[in-house]
């Protein structure tokens, strides 16, 4: 029987059901790294920090989830090795790859097994098929969404030597906050429901993809974290930011945004207008910038 992961607000009920306090940001972060997983959050132990429960888990002496990886793979699939390299190749990669693209860089062979190893980890939910926005709707692409097997091939499985308190010493780096940056889109593609109630469109049929403009020589390149294609003639071009407080527009990302837009409003037919979103933590400051924005998701919404 196929389990979903919990939302972040189940994870809320369930960490508050074991007596283990912890704020809506470090939930987050703590679905940054587990991605959900019940059998995973109940080792969080009461009377510890988010980064005291990671380094417990994952780095201390005979950490219970430090070799998790590898048997994660080998109980759920009967080839976990032939998946461990589609999903190693997929981590390297926010965006994610093609079919072809992902057998040329395995190295496992175009055939019916192929497809099957792809289907099997869809079904899992450790990967997600989607058709990238601009192109042919018969290009898909793969992309890695499982956050605990991104969070181990990012930070435990680099982590050549054990350290007990290496996430204490970690946590706070510039390193980790680019990290928790690209995880955070990752949580909120994970609740994209939560995000369409927050935005009024729940009822809407969408179709969700992130977008990437090459540049060149001419054409400045640009990446749009979300967009949410609607079917009422509209897009939510979707900013995601994880902030330690209200986030601030200054003039050169409002200068971003806007190119953003343009660029985007030249692969969209006259009928469709642009409205920008910012999802992240807490809120937006209002200054003079704030209205690059139309609306605001914050954190407390995905917990609904």
């Amino acid at each position: 029987m196929k389990l979903s992961p919990f939302t972040l607000g189940e994870c809320e009920e369930f960490f508050k059901s074991r007596n283990v306090r912890m704020s809506r940001y470090d939930i987050v972060q703590s679905y940054m790294m587990l991605g959900g997983i019940p059998y995973y959050l109940n080792y969080f132990k009461k009377g510890l920090s988010l980064v005291q429960n990671i380094d417990k888990m994952f780095f201390s002496r005979n950490a219970i989830l430090r070799d998790e990886y590898g048997r994660l793979f080998s109980a759920i699939f009967s080839n976990p090795e032939d998946m461990k390299r589609i999903v190693d190749v997929l981590s390297g990669r926010r965006c994610g790859y093609s079919r072809q693209d992902i057998i040329k860089k395995t190295g496992i062979s175009d055939n019916g097994a192929a497809s099957k190893m792809l289907k099997a980890l869809e079904a899992s939910d450790f990967i997600l098929k989607y058709a990238p926005f601009g192109l042919d709707r018969r290009t898909e692409y793969y992309k890695l969404t499982d956050q605990f097997c991104l969070f181990y091939l990012k930070w435990v499985a680099e982590c050549d030597k054990m350290n007990p308190d290496f996430w204490m010493r970690s946590h706070s780096t510039p390193s980790v906050a680019s990290w928790r940056g690209f995880a955070f889109e990752e949580v909120c593609l994970a609740h994209i429901q939560q995000i369409k109630v927050a935005l009024g469109i729940a009822g809407v049929s969408t179709t969700q993809s992130a977008w990437a403009l090459r540049g060149d020589d001419e054409i400045e390149g640009t990446q749009i974290d979300l967009l949410i294609n609607r079917k009422d003639n509209v897009v939510n071009m979707c900013e995601m930011k994880f902030y330690g407080g209200d986030f601030a527009v200054d003039s050169a990302y409002e200068r971003k945004l806007a190119h953003r837009e343009i660029a985007l409003a030249e692969k969209l037919n006259r009928r469709t207008v642009i409205h920008p979103v910012l999802i992240t933590t807490y809120g937006l400051a209002y200054n003079e910038y704030s209205g690059s924005f139309m609306q605001t998701v914050s954190m407390d919404a995905l917990f609904k």
